[in-house]
């Protein structure tokens, strides 16, 4: 009998000790940035708690301001694992010490217009991309905001092509027009010559006013962008890394929930069907548009990003 409480002392003894080792283990750190007026913290609460689960430690959760604050978050290295915006990973990485990319969304096969950016005009003699670049020094271009993927960089990135590399130089004025939204209806108040906006915004405007399409002209649709990706902290162990990672591609079908929480956060993906491994080699098709290559280093310098 005493043997038996003596070995039974020890396991309590070995299991606090334990308890204690997991207590002194920081937090792991989930992170975002805010978008319009959703902090996307909600949307991150089940995924949390599923990391809490499968990694056993705490998981303390963090939306900044916007991208450009929490590129600077990263860079201070106050984050271990990152929902990034294409547009924040491609600035990030070109001085990236901290995160490595391991997965994004995946879009379903059949999707159609999931994120593009579209180029608008209200100018009856803008005809094409070679009409912008004839006239660019009397028209006024307008962006979404700074920050913003499909209405700042791929825009910049096709003017870019048509060499166009630096519109604040070469166009009578560039204006942002703060959202998706906004930026569409300054277009029609006429603030504007033309603008570029996510496809998203453009296809849901136009469904619900066909006149719309009388009062704006498509100049040009990009390829499918791809989503922003997931990044974890190089210090995490390889097992933890192994750990994430396997959870996110696995996420729609063992936690439904927690991915559908996910997407609802993030509009450029809503027709995501799963997480999809990736590497950094992944978004080399930002250094290319229609086939030209882009000044895609001096934009994100440009940019402040």
């Amino acid at each position: 009998m005493k043997r038996i409480l003596y070995v039974i002392f020890l396991a309590g003894i070995a299991g606090l000790f334990c308890m204690g080792c997991n207590l002194n283990k920081k937090s792991i750190r989930l992170a975002t940035y805010t978008y319009a007026t959703n902090n996307r913290l909600e949307n991150m609460k089940l995924l949390a708690q599923e990391l809490e689960n499968k990694l056993q430690r705490d998981v303390s959760t963090k939306s900044y301001p916007d991208v450009e604050s929490f590129i600077t978050g990263i860079k201070s290295n106050e984050v271990d694992i990152a929902l990034i915006n294409t547009l924040g990973y491609l600035a990030l990485s070109s001085d990236n010490e901290h995160m490595l990319p391991i997965a994004n969304m995946h879009i379903k096969e059949d999707a159609i217009d999931n994120y593009k950016t579209v180029f608008l005009t209200n100018n009856d003699s803008i005809k094409d991309d070679s009409d912008i670049n004839k006239n660019a020094e009397k028209l006024t271009m307008m962006f979404v905001k700074e920050g913003s993927t499909s209405g700042n960089l791929v825009p910049r990135l096709f003017l870019s092509a048509i060499n166009i590399t630096e519109p604040e130089s070469r166009f009578k004025e560039v204006k942002y027009g703060g959202n998706h939204t906004s930026t569409f209806q300054k277009l029609l108040n006429g603030e504007a010559d033309f603008c570029a906006i996510g496809s998203n915004e453009y296809y849901k405007q136009i469904h619900a006013d066909t006149t719309l399409k009388n009062k704006v002209k498509l100049l040009w649709v990009s390829d499918e962008i791809p989503l922003g990706p997931v990044l974890v902290n190089n210090a995490l162990s390889s097992e933890e890394k192994d750990i994430i990672s396997e959870l996110l591609l696995n996420l729609h079908t063992e936690n439904a929930d927690a991915f559908e929480s996910i997407k609802a956060g993030w509009s450029e993906a809503k027709q995501a069907d799963k997480f999809q491994e990736i590497s950094d080699e992944y978004y080399n098709s930002f250094r290319e548009v229609n086939g030209n290559k882009t000044h895609l280093d001096n934009i994100l310098k440009m940019l402040g990003i």
